[in-house]
């Protein structure tokens, strides 16, 4: 009978660090064993692997669209009295954010559909409370990298937020 080869250091290594790439790879090594050489059911095994490693991606990318979320209605309702609960949401969501990411996600992540789902759901939240919704940026103001950097200055994110939306008020035919 045939074996595996052995469980590496960085297979082990990379399972912790990153975790999609991970499981990414795992099931393309899995479609290579010769089909036959051991009693599994490689290409559904692949497959769940694979859904795992999506499902963490998914997972993933509602923490930066949490921290977009918040911050619009920050810069849309500056004065409302959820400001402060607003804050420490952002505040969390980039914390795990910056927690949870690992660089194989980075490359999965599609910004422009973050930033229209948390488009979305500001609408929602607006429109649920009878408040006017604003014309959105069609580009996210905030580059990924700036919503996971360590450093993250809320005070300066919030005014590009606030800046994207002025200019596409500003731009919007009368």
């Amino acid at each position: 009978m045939k074996t595996l080869p052995e469980h590496t250091t960085a297979t082990a290594h990379q399972h912790d660090t990153d975790f999609y790439t991970w499981t990414q790879e795992q099931a393309a090594l899995l479609r290579r064993v010769p089909r036959g050489a051991f009693a599994l059911d490689i290409d559904n095994l692949a497959e769940e692997i694979e859904d795992i490693g999506r499902g963490e991606i998914r997972e993933v990318s509602s923490l930066p669209r949490q921290v977009l979320m918040h911050l619009l209605k920050l810069a849309i309702l500056p004065d409302s009295p959820s400001r402060q609960h607003w804050i420490n949401e952002v505040v969390t969501f980039q914390a795990d954010a910056v927690l949870a990411f690992t660089p194989g996600m980075r490359q999965r992540i599609e910004l422009d559909r973050v930033w229209k789902a948390a488009q979305n759901g500001t609408t929602n939240v607006l429109k649920s409370t009878g408040l006017q919704v604003p014309a959105w940026p069609t580009a996210c103001p905030l580059g990924l990298d700036e919503i996971l950097v360590t450093e993250f200055d809320l005070g300066r994110m919030l005014e590009r937020v606030k800046s994207a939306l002025h200019a596409t008020a500003a731009n919007r035919p009368q």
